[in-house]
Formats: structure tokens, sequence, C-alpha cells
């Protein structure tokens, strides 16, 4: 029998995926089997999907991820089972995450899963998450402990006589003061409400039911808990429910600018994670689907020119995207030369973004224009002495041809060189049909990514009715025009050319449009 890893209990957090703990993350990127709940959220899953330095428990060296979540009114996994296949995968030497919403041991049943294991001889780790007993209440700006009017918490689940547990002593929780937070109780809620009543709570103590805590979609409905399941009546689970003194003490939560809105993000997927991070920071729902994949070039016209630059042969390197720089710095590294094969090279870099990944790697750009194009940058470079020199431009295939025929035009010789290809990933289908039925806007980096969201739309049924429903915030001017040569509606244009440029353009076009561009 292999070495028994440990098997991870892991909290995911209560909603919000930037709130699971930096361990839960590395026991994500580590794991070779992951069983999931169903309110897990599936950025995290990322995390083990994307995860590089799996173990050989696979043959293709992949994490395995099951969903073993279940479902008010029924269960696609029972617990038993959950607890075998736990066993089972750890008893081949597997890397096992059980992730659970929330925090494991609360209310969570990882107690359960804890005793199995070890009665099965296998090792367990609890790697704590943040609980939504509390985390939804601070989401909504309410303190379950307030020194002016509340010591203490009780913290309760709705699924009263679930398993072997004591029946609730609604009478007990009616009395015992303080506030009452009721999680996995909003089927129940009036039921719960008249019991807790009819045990001497007043019917006008202040409560808040939240939904989907600390998401973009939270919302947040106050009432007495007597009126509280007819003023929420429109929520849905996952609610947490807040009763008690400290209701009324809520401080008002700031609005997120960009709260509510559905926001496509169509770059690659390894360019793509700090986008999505301030897009999510500033309160949307983001529906990841990398419309292009970068694939680097492995042959005779990139081992030239990576050879002819380690031997001093370049005047000048020209680069139009961080694409261009990584793949060009990998090439190099993969013959074995590193940043000295730039010496007395003059670096151009189309942009800021170019400029920086540049930076990175201790490079410094010579030329960047003011204006972050092509055709700036051949008017940039053509301004300087070009007659006889030579020059690399690295970058992808299909590349416009403005800059080359510049610079030719200066008296450059140039090396059109292509070290990537941008190719159509197969698209993730949930990804998919959210951006159909449910984006507000999608964004776009480059006329590549316009290019591959269009070609997977027409892929599916109706894709003229699709591309006319969409509306696209693009980075610059020259996206913009390829979105538009595509049948996209250009809703915004970046006044900067980066990424940052193009999320002000996604702010300014909310704040002149505070209901929605539907």
């Amino acid at each position: 029998m292999p070495d028994l890893q440990p098997v991870l209990l892991v909290g995911a957090g209560p909603g919000d995926p930037r709130l699971i703990t930096l361990a839960g993350a590395d026991a994500l990127r580590r794991a070779d089997v992951v069983l999931y709940d169903r309110l897990a959220a599936p950025e995290l899953l990322d995390l083990a999907r994307h995860a590089d330095g799996h173990s050989d428990g696979h043959a293709d060296g992949k994490v395995q991820l099951i969903d073993v979540g279940k479902a008010p009114g029924g269960q696609t996994v029972t617990q038993d089972d959950i607890n075998q296949m736990l066993i089972d995968h750890a008893r081949r030497g597997r890397r096992v995450v059980r992730l659970k919403g929330g925090d494991p041991f609360v209310f969570g049943r990882g107690g359960e899963e804890a005793s199995a294991l070890t009665a099965a001889g296998i090792p367990v780790r609890v790697i704590p998450g943040v609980t939504s007993a509390t985390a939804a209440a601070a989401a909504a700006g309410i303190a379950v402990t307030d020194r002016r009017a509340s010591s203490s918490v009780t913290i309760v689940t709705g699924s009263d006589g679930d398993g072997g547990a004591e029946p609730i002593d609604w009478h007990a929780v009616a009395n015992v003061g303080g506030v009452i937070v009721l999680m996995m109780a909003w089927r129940s809620i009036e039921h719960i409400a008249a019991r807790l009543i009819d045990a001497g709570l007043s019917a006008q103590t202040p409560a808040a039911a939240i939904e989907r805590a600390t998401t973009p979609q939270q919302r947040v409905i106050t009432a007495p808990i007597a009126e509280l399941s007819e003023s929420a009546r429109t929520l849905n689970p996952p609610v947490t429910v807040v009763i008690g003194p400290t209701v009324p003490l809520a401080h008002p939560v700031a609005d997120l600018p960009l709260a509510g809105w559905r926001i496509v993000v169509t770059r690659p997927a390894a360019q793509s994670a700090s986008m999505i991070e301030r897009l999510r920071a500033l309160g949307s729902m983001v529906i990841a689907l990398p419309t292009i994949e970068i694939r680097p070039r492995q042959d005779a016209a990139v081992d030239a020119a990576v050879q002819r630059l380690a031997d001093g042969q370049y005047h000048y390197v020209a680069l139009t995207s961080v694409n261009g720089v990584d793949t060009l710095w990998n090439a190099l590294q993969h013959r074995q030369f590193d940043a000295r094969a730039f010496a007395g090279v003059r670096i151009a870099a189309i942009g800021s973004e170019t400029a920086r990944a540049l930076s990175r790697r201790g490079l410094q750009a010579d030329v960047v224009p003011a204006a972050f194009t092509s055709t700036a940058l051949s008017d940039r470079l053509a301004a300087e002495d070009l007659a006889g020199k030579r020059v690399l431009l690295a970058r992808a295939a299909l590349g416009s041809p403005v800059l080359r025929e510049r610079l030719a035009d200066a008296g450059a010789r140039v090396d059109d060189v292509a070290f990537y290809d941008t190719v159509t990933p197969t698209p993730d289908p949930d990804a998919l049909a959210e951006l159909r039925h449910a984006a507000d806007l999608v964004t776009l980096t480059s006329p590549s990514t316009a290019q591959g969201l269009v070609r997977m739309l027409r892929d599916t049924d109706s894709a003229a009715a699709q591309l006319d429903s969409l509306q696209a915030v693009c980075i610059g001017p020259v996206s913009a025009a390829a979105a538009r040569q595509l049948g996209l509606s250009v809703a915004a244009v970046a006044d900067v050319y980066t990424v940052d440029g193009l999320i002000d353009a996604v702010l300014q076009l909310a704040s002149e449009h505070p209901s929605g561009l539907r």
C-alpha cells in the first residue's frame, strides 16, 4: 500500500472565493483529488485545475474533481458514499482535499468525515474556513456581538432533527439573549420564527435575511422577525438569518461600483488573474471565458532568430504584446540564453504593459510610444535612423503587417518572426451558457479575443442573435474596429490602451447606466 497522505478537510469560506485561507488555496493547488460541495465557488476549483506539479496519481497528471454536493430536497451522493470515496482515494496514495463551504466543522459534517477517516486508519488535517455564521452578518454591516447591545451569539441550524443530535430547544434559543444566527433555515423560516415567538421572543425583534453573503449577488432585507419571511420572500438559499439587538446598529456597507454587473473576461487564462481580481473587488460577477490561447512555437525560424539575437546581429527588438515578451524570453531560456542576449540592442515596446513585462525580466524598454498601437510604434521607430539596421519583430503568427511594412519603408531589415500562435480554445460550457443568457458586458483586449469570441459563438445556434445582444468594452480603437467588423456592438473604448484603462472604461459606463444596459 502506498504511503498515506493526510486527507485535508478545507473550509472554502462564505462565498467570495477570495476569502479562502492561504493554507486552503495551497491545499487545492497541490491536490490530486478534490471532493467539493454545492456552494464551493467555481474559481476555487480553478486553483486545482490550473496548478502544476500534481502527483502521478493520474496518467494525465490532472486533478480529479468530484461533485458531492447536496441540494435541498435531495442528495446526489450520500454521506456514507462521501466517506468511502475519501477513504478509497486516500488509500491509493493520493492527495485528497474535501472542500466544504464555510468552515468544515460548523454544520459541515466535517466531524463525521474526520471520524470515518480516522477509523479507517487514515490521517486527517483540518484547514479551517471563514464561516458564514459570522461572515454573512459582517458582510451586511451587522456585528454579531457589540458591547452596546449584545455580549453573546447563538448559532443554530435550521435542519432540526437531522442526524442523531438532540432536537433544538427553541425555548432555550429564544430566551438565551443576545444575537441568534440561523443557518440552513430559510426554507423553514416561517415555522422557526413562529416557534421562537411562541417561546417568548418578541415578534418585533429586529432581524435580517442575507442572501449569498460576500458575493456580488448579495441581498439584505431587514424586518421584525414576525414579518421577515413575508418581507424577504423573493430571497433564495443560501440565506443566513441574523436576529437580535445588533441588527439596527448595522453600519452602511459601501456600495461597490460594479455590484450586479456580470462581466465576461476573454483574456487567456494565464494572463487574466489580475484583471478578474480587480473586477471582483469592484463588485462584478466575473465570467471567465478565455477566447484565445497562446501556443509558443518551437521551430527553425524561432531558433535562428534567438541565435542571431544572442550573436549580437540585431540593432532593435520590437515587441507588440506581453505574449511576445513571454514567448521570446522563454525561447531564450530554452536555449540557455538570458538577458545578456540583449546587450547593445534597443528594445521597443508597444505600450506600458509590454514594457512592464520586460521590466519584470530586468530589461528596460528604450522606445515606448505615447499611443499604444502598432501604428504609433512604427511612427516612433521610423523617427530613428533605421537605414541598414536589422530589427527582430517578435510577435504572433497572424500579426498586422503595418509595423513590418513601415519599418521596411524606413530602411530597416526586418525579421518578422512568429514566436507564438493564437488559437481558439474549447470553451467552458458553463461560462458559455452564462455569456449567452446573463452577461452585461464582454471585455476585449485585442482583435484576437474578439475573433475567438465570435468563433465560439458561431459554433452554437442563433449566433447572430447572440452577437447582437452582446455589449463590448474594448481596450483600444484597433480592438473596437475588429469587434465592430465582426458584428459586435461596442459600448465603450478605453482612453488609455491598458487593462487599467479598460476597467476605467467599464466603471465609467456603469456610472452612466446605473440600471444596466439591458
